[in-house]
C-alpha cells in the first residue's frame, strides 16, 4: 500500500520502528565511516568545502573503506526491505490505517484552525506575558487619565 507524506509523517511518529533509513550514498557512506572510527575527531557541522573534500578524500583513501562501504550499502538495503516487507503486511498495515485515521484528523484540525494562533496560546515565552500585562498596565493608565480629563470641567463647572 502507497502512503503519502502525511501518512508517513504520521507512522514515524507513532512509530518510529518504521523509519527507513535513508538510500545510500558515497557520503553516507564516509560519515558513517567516520562516526565508527573516528571517535576521538568528531565532524563539525559548520566544515567547509575544502575541509570536507580533504576528510573525504582521507576516507576514500583508506583500506579499510571499501568493504566498510559495502557492508553499510548491505545493511542500508537490508533494513529498507525489511521495512517496506513490513508495510505490505497485512496486520500491520490494519494497525497503520487506525494510526493514521486516529491521529489524521487531529492533525487537520491542529494544522487547519489558525495554526499561529494554537502556537502562541501554548507557548511559553515570557516576552509574549510581558508584553500582555504591559499592555493592560498601558490600558489602565489610559481609562485614568480619561477618566481625570472628564472629572475636571464637572469639577470647574460645579465651582463657577
Amino acid at each position: 500500500m502507497k502512503y503519502s507524506k502525511k501518512d508517513l509523517y504520521i507512522i514515524q511518529k507513532k512509530r518510529p520502528d518504521l523509519i527507513r533509513k535513508p538510500d545510500p550514498s558515497t557520503n553516507t557512506a564516509i560519515i558513517a565511516f567516520l562516526r565508527k572510527y573516528n571517535k576521538d575527531s568528531q565532524i563539525p557541522k559548520d566544515m567547509t568545502s575544502k575541509e570536507w573534500i580533504t576528510l573525504r578524500q582521507k576516507t576514500l583513501d583508506n583500506r579499510d573503506f571499501p568493504k566498510f562501504q559495502t557492508d553499510h550499502f548491505n545493511e542500508v538495503i537490508e533494513h529498507n526491505q525489511k521495512i517496506d516487507k513490513k508495510l505490505k503486511d497485512p496486520q500491520i498495515q490494519k494497525e497503520l490505517d487506525f494510526l493514521i485515521k486516529k491521529y489524521a484528523i487531529a492533525e487537520k484540525i491542529r494544522l487547519s484552525i489558525n495554526p499561529i494562533y494554537f502556537y502562541s496560546k501554548y507557548q511559553k515565552n515570557k516576552t509574549l506575558k510581558i508584553g500582555k500585562k504591559i499592555h493592560k498596565i498601558n490600558l489602565a493608565i489610559w481609562i485614568w487619565i480619561m477618566f481625570c480629563a472628564l472629572l475636571i470641567p464637572i469639577i470647574i463647572s460645579l465651582l463657577i
